[in-house]
């Protein structure tokens, strides 16, 4: 979402400290394994390069360092995260886009979208996109991670083989200033047990929103269940055991008040604790190299070439065992072509080499497209007066940091809904979801003004409800614009939203759902809701199609462009290798062969973690 710009205007301070303090920080660090110039790395050759570390690279990196007779390389193209208070504060998450903590990646038009490109933040510093999301901890329906299992031909991606992965990412803490929010049972499977490093919890601290959608799902199911329906309004206590669907509390990646990110978690105390793992940052990796050494007919890449400017040297690190893509959807297709492998034509046009014909690489990206209501209200408890107030930001952040409870302690959003579309209302469409337990659509509540394509008015009071389709049928691709800058150019990045119908049919019936929870008495008492912003009250279908088009961007999840499965024509089979050469695995959200119908942070560490245990096992190692 990309933040207004009286939000971006009232957060100069912050911003200011965290930039001055980055660089800082960085030089300190690098005396240690946290290096900022190629030339200065200890070797040139190490058992393992790691190619991004974001989200899944740095749980590579912790887990696979682990083997103190194994030596490994993380390559990070974006800055050191240490000190940067918008990374740091929940809060402050949407404050991250359009910063030095950002890629700043847009896409081409988009023809359904009236042809305005939008935005693709992703992380550009250590943490990747787990430091600059919202933070929102859902593992997805047990029926996607057996959907897996069967596209792979592989047992060991299906939700139960991967229940011992959950206790091995995180582990839930209390709320720090919530208490509304009662502790878990001591039986409750995915909120009491787990000791990873990931510290998850639920709204730090609460807002007037949370009780008003609890009470309005629970109002609801009661009068479905009384009219003898099967209930789509529903209350769940937790939807991470494996049925997604219902509104209630979701988790934050935001244990203890402050972000939890893959670089906080997993990278930082591994560079702290061991001396066989290193971290170049400021550096991007330009391709992958071969070894000519070889005479195997099957290609062998070894070396990765990086630069830090565009015109600046190369670099060349070897790795003796592997080399492990995870520069997420974006980064890696783009490094897999600059390397020649991907579609022979695409290559042949750009003027590469091409070393291996895969006609998938950055093909099948796929994304949430996401649609904001905002709604005008009769209240004076929402966030928007601490968005336009420096002097009530300071008070915020001096409380956060003196102990971490408060509004800064939490993201943007501390309750959900997800859920199904009626039975019948596909028109004889394939239903697009892995099952009965799985959401089509979400609904995601706000206690502010969300300012994504105008900015915070002077005045009045706001809630926003975010409407995403889950199971986007649309598929789009990414291709490279030029050869020429190798990464420092940004490739071509085509979601194609709305190009399936089925999209704008799921996204519609959002939109409906959103006005019969509105409509509900916990929402029209006191007479909360005033009006919409933007949309009349009893909008047609038609008005509604075209704000859809006027207004959808995406929640920055994309997928897919290196998808693995059993068939030759993926991109990696299902022990994530690149098929058709040797000393390429990929590790990242562009191995999804379909959308996780969930927010997918904690679905990659459950990837990552699942392959460094497969790489360990190809490689023996301890």
């Amino acid at each position: 979402m990309r933040p207004c710009s009286s939000l971006s205007a009232a957060f100069q301070v912050v911003s200011a400290i965290a930039v001055i303090l980055s660089p800082v920080l960085s030089l300190v660090r690098a005396e240690s394994t946290l290096y900022t110039n190629p030339n200065d790395l200890p070797t040139k050759e190490y058992d393992f390069i790691i190619v991004g570390a974001g989200t899944a690279g740095n749980v590579l990196a912790a887990r696979l360092s682990e083997d103190p007779s194994k030596r490994v390389l993380v390559i990070e193209a974006g800055v050191d995260d240490t000190g940067v208070l918008p990374v740091q504060v929940p809060f402050l998450a949407f404050n991250n886009e359009g910063t030095p903590t950002d890629w700043n990646y847009t896409t081409v038009p988009q023809k359904e979208l009236n042809n305005r490109t939008i935005s693709v933040p992703r992380g550009f510093c250590l943490g990747g996109s787990s430091s600059i999301n919202l933070m929102i901890w859902t593992r997805g329906s047990s029926e996607i991670w057996d959907h897996y299992a069967q596209v792979t031909g592989d047992s060991g991606w299906s939700w139960n083989a991967l229940e011992k992965y959950w206790d091995k990412i995180s582990t839930f803490v209390p709320p720090t200033s919530n208490p509304s929010i009662l502790p878990p049972p001591p039986n409750d499977l995915t909120l009491s047990n787990g000791d990873g490093p990931v510290l998850v919890t639920r709204a730090n601290a609460p807002t007037e929103l949370d009780w008003r959608v609890i009470n309005t799902s629970m109002l609801i199911q009661q009068e479905e269940e009384s009219n003898g329906e099967s209930p789509r309004f529903k209350f769940t206590e937790d939807m991470n055991t494996g049925d997604s669907i219902g509104f209630g509390y979701h988790q934050s990646a935001s244990g203890k008040g402050e972000r939890r990110s893959s670089a906080a978690t997993y990278l930082h105390p591994a560079l702290n604790n061991r001396s066989n793992l290193d971290v170049l940052i400021h550096t991007r990796a330009m391709r992958l190299v071969q070894d000519n050494s070889t005479n195997d007919y099957i290609p062998v890449f070894n070396q990765v070439e990086v630069a830090q400017a565009v015109g600046g040297p190369r670099f060349t690190f070897r790795a003796k065992n592997e080399i492990i893509l995870s520069s997420g959807s974006i980064g890696t297709p783009q490094i897999l072509l600059l390397s020649g492998v991907g579609p022979k034509s695409e290559l042949e046009d750009m003027g590469i080499e091409v070393v291996v014909d895969k006609p998938g690489v950055g093909k099948n990206l796929r994304e949430h497209a996401m649609l904001v209501g905002i709604y005008n209200v009769n209240s004076n408890m929402t966030s928007d007066d601490l968005l336009r107030s420096p002097a009530l930001q300071q008070q915020a952040l001096e409380q956060w940091q003196n102990n971490r409870t408060g509004r800064f302690a939490d993201s943007a959003s501390n309750v959900l809904g997800f859920m199904r579309i009626p039975d019948g209302q596909l028109n004889g469409a394939q239903d697009p979801t892995s099952g009965p337990h799985t959401p089509h659509f979400e609904l995601l509540f706000a206690d502010n003004f969300v300012g994504v394509l105008d900015p915070l008015p002077e005045q009045g009071h706001f809630i926003t409800v975010v409407n995403v389709v889950l199971a986007p049928q649309s598929t789009g691709s990414l291709t490279l614009s030029t050869a020429e800058g190798g990464t420092f150019t940004q490739p071509l990045i085509d979601y194609s939203i709305y190009s399936d119908p089925v999209d704008v049919q799921v996204m519609l019936q959002a939109m409906n759902d959103t006005e019969t929870f509105l409509s509900s008495s916990p929402w029209t008492q006191d007479d909360f809701i005033i009006s919409q912003v933007g949309l009349g009250r009893k909008a047609t279908s038609e008005e509604k199609l075209a704000f859809m088009r006027d207004n959808t961007i995406t929640i920055f999840h994309p997928v897919g462009t290196a998808s693995m499965g059993s068939q030759e024509e993926s991109v990696v089979d299902p022990r994530l290798r690149v098929r058709g050469v040797k000393g390429i695995r990929v590790v990242d959200a562009s191995v999804f062969p379909t959308m996780p119908e969930c927010h997918p942070q904690a679905v990659v560490y459950t990837l990552a973690e699942r392959a460094a245990d497969i790489i360990k096992e190809d490689n023996e190692m301890l």
